[in-house]
């Protein structure tokens, strides 16, 4: 049985650092918690029950999730956050760094410091991100939760562990779609060296995704040309996210490559040429979607009708009621009629 009581003077002698572009900053120090003996307890054994049901559900976050005895317990925790703040995120932390308790448990629990939004507990999750003796379970998970929670103080650590290539991929990962959350523009560069440099397809693909999202909310341009090439030169996976993120941008220069591919019945990644052509819409888009209406692919036929009606220009009705008994799925042929009549109904959004 584990003991409740807390030896404090241990906490007095720890701390933890990290070093960022040669320097060395604080994360969290220990010392500076403050502590209740009682509250403690109460976290020590509900820690304890969970325990029990995560080794019982063996670590499967989704059973254990859709135990009400778990989601009982972790309401109690965050009531505990709730009214006693760092005073209940100390033992918390305790848990979660301990590396001989089970690991879901440990999840679990840093799961509560980060969704507390306290400060001190923000920091305790980004030491479980930057530490490479961690559990690689715990530093994906503590990646995720910052980007989650949007708090700007986990960026430049972010960017730590996304540059170095001696992290695991899955970490790496994990650390630039964080940046699909927060849009931060000291993340541009960063993440553009990952397109060019990190030997992980999968990261240079989330790090598009991640620059288009940062694009799309900060008005930063300085990706595009990169993002332009990727369209022009690729014809794969790396392309195909390279005109999702434009597209989220909503950037016309990329206009004439998606036409381009249109006019010359390029098939490889129509759909989000067509998705894309449709989110930025305008005069020229509008005519490449036309020409889609008469695809013999009753899929891109589909595409294109719901891009013209999300452009919210009634002009297109017309054309696409004419190909409508084209299509032999009811299916697509219903949500086509119901998006045409809220279409009608509303007013035009742009064109």
């Amino acid at each position: 049985m584990r003991k409740y009581l807390i030896v404090f003077a241990l906490w007095v002698t720890l701390g933890l650092t990290v070093k960022v572009s040669g320097s060395s900053k604080g994360i969290t120090s220990l010392n500076e918690w403050e502590r209740n003996r009682e509250v403690d307890r109460k976290v020590y054994k509900i820690a304890d029950e969970l325990e029990w049901i995560c080794k019982k559900n063996r670590n499967d976050y989704e059973a254990v999730m859709w135990s009400p005895t778990a989601v009982k317990l972790i309401f109690e925790l965050d009531k505990m956050i709730e009214e006693h703040g760092e005073v209940a995120l100390a033992p918390i932390y305790d848990i979660a760094k301990d590396k001989g308790r089970n690991i879901l448990l440990r999840i679990l629990m840093e799961d509560r410091l980060a969704f507390s939004k306290n400060t001190k507990g923000v920091k305790a999750v980004i030491s479980f991100l930057i530490d490479k003796s961690e559990d690689e379970r715990m530093r994906i998970n503590a990646a995720d939760l910052l980007g989650r929670i949007k708090d700007t103080l986990a960026v430049p650590y972010l960017i730590q562990v996304m540059k170095d290539k001696t992290n695991p991929e899955r970490v790496r990962w994990e650390a630039a779609h964080a940046f699909v959350f927060i849009p931060d523009k000291r993340a541009i560069k960063p993440l553009l060296d990952n397109i060019q440099s990190d030997p992980s397809v999968d990261v240079k693909r989330i790090s598009i995704s991640a620059l288009g999202m940062i694009g799309k909310k900060t008005g930063d341009r300085s990706m595009v040309e990169v993002l332009l090439e990727i369209v022009k030169k690729d014809e794969g996976v790396l392309q195909y996210h390279a005109i999702s993120a434009l597209g989220a941008m909503r950037e016309r220069r990329v206009l004439p490559l998606l036409i381009e591919r249109v006019e010359q019945n390029k098939r490889r990644n129509l759909d989000v040429v067509i998705w894309a052509l449709g989110n930025i819409g305008g005069s020229e888009a509008k005519r490449a979607l036309v020409k889609l209406l008469n695809d013999e692919d009753e899929i891109v036929r589909f595409d294109a009708a719901k891009a013209l009606i999300k452009m919210g220009d009634k002009s297109v009705i017309p054309e696409i009621e004419k190909v409508l008994p084209k299509f032999k799925s009811d299916g697509f042929k219903k949500i086509i009629q119901d998006s045409l009549k809220a279409l009608k109904k509303g007013k035009e959004q742009r064109r």
